[in-house]
């Protein structure tokens, strides 16, 4: 376990593993078989898979070692989960689903950004010209304004990239007090809120349809993986169940719960009929989540654009304002 600590997965090979486990489960193969597979079809990570499937077969649990591979906490409470209930395929396909979505975002953002961050090369290489070549021949004049809008610009720039960051680190956690961090950020919190609904909904509806009370889900919520997003909720709401709180209480002061769960539990069905509400209503928040973050990326490009078009507007000024005070002067 420790050796594997050194040597994670990357974003590719961590969908790729979850596709390859998913294929394979599903055309009959067991889970040991086909770790035993794996060292065979990625030679590149043979030392690594081969490690792997010797500590299954020393009964190292596989949301342990998805850990040390670099999934994080909450995927692998969703394992951990799966292989309870017994639909491990279910919720490896919806996991790899997932893990596409989002690689696949990251290369429409990383194709719309390109040009805009040619762009702001550009722009840097030219600022940097004018302040060694050019301003100095304006070094005499008291204007300033254009000195002040570029400070404010790059003050504005450092800010968006510390923001960028912090996501970035945040989102590598994804335990229950990172995402409810993201969640509360600007502009990306409505989608962090969205996603994190629907993971809670589809598990509520996975449980359910292998027959677990409310109870007994959030006492096996609460054993998970310490600080996951099922977990710390699971123990939350165990809590406020013994102390008496209602149902509808917990769901309406619980952040993470939709109100529609609060809808589809006063309509009194049985678990089978609650449970597949609760799945349908987890594919409309999916859905509703990818046309979201759709047009989150279509309007990423149009804003780089503005800033540098602000940018541009600062170095004009700082190259003529001087100029027109020099003239005015003479």
């Amino acid at each position: 376990m420790n050796g594997l600590k050194k040597d994670k997965l990357t974003n590719q090979e961590r969908l790729n593993f979850l596709d390859y486990l998913q294929n394979s489960l599903a055309n009959g193969f067991s889970l040991s078989v086909s770790l035993e597979l794996m060292p065979i079809l990625w030679p590149k990570r043979k030392d690594l898979l081969v490690q792997v499937n010797k500590n299954i077969q020393t009964g190292t649990s596989l949301n342990s070692l998805m850990l040390t591979l670099g999934f994080s906490k909450t995927i692998a409470t969703q394992v951990a989960l799966a292989l309870r209930q017994g639909n491990l395929v279910e919720c490896l396909s919806q996991l790899a689903t997932l893990n596409r979505l989002k690689n696949d975002q990251i290369k429409k953002l990383k194709a719309e950004m390109s040009y805009p961050f040619v762009l702001a090369l550009m722009m840097i290489f030219l600022l940097f010209f004018m302040q060694t070549f050019v301003s100095n021949q304006f070094a005499d004049t008291n204007e300033h304004t254009g000195d002040i809008m570029l400070l404010i610009l790059l003050f504005l720039s450092l800010l968006v990239l510390y923001y960028l960051v912090k996501i970035m680190n945040l989102l590598k956690l994804q335990d229950y007090h990172s995402l409810n961090k993201l969640a509360h950020f600007p502009v990306i919190g409505n989608l962090i809120s969205l996603y994190v609904k629907y993971l809670l909904i589809y598990d509520i509806g996975m449980l359910l349809a292998s027959g677990f009370s409310l109870q007994k889900m959030c006492e096996y919520a609460a054993i998970q993986e310490k600080g996951s997003l099922q977990q710390f909720i699971g123990e939350k709401i165990r809590q406020q169940l013994l102390a008496g709180k209602s149902l509808e209480e917990i769901i309406k002061h619980e952040y993470f719960l939709p109100n529609e769960l609060l809808l589809l539990v006063k309509a009194g069905s049985k678990k089978e009929d609650l449970s597949k509400r609760c799945l349908l209503l987890g594919r409309t928040l999916f859905t509703d989540l990818t046309n979201r973050i759709t047009k989150l990326i279509v309007n990423v490009q149009p804003v780089c654009f503005i800033l540098i078009g602000l940018c541009i507007i600062g170095m004009y000024l700082k190259l003529l304002l001087p100029m027109y005070a020099m003239m005015q002067s003479i």
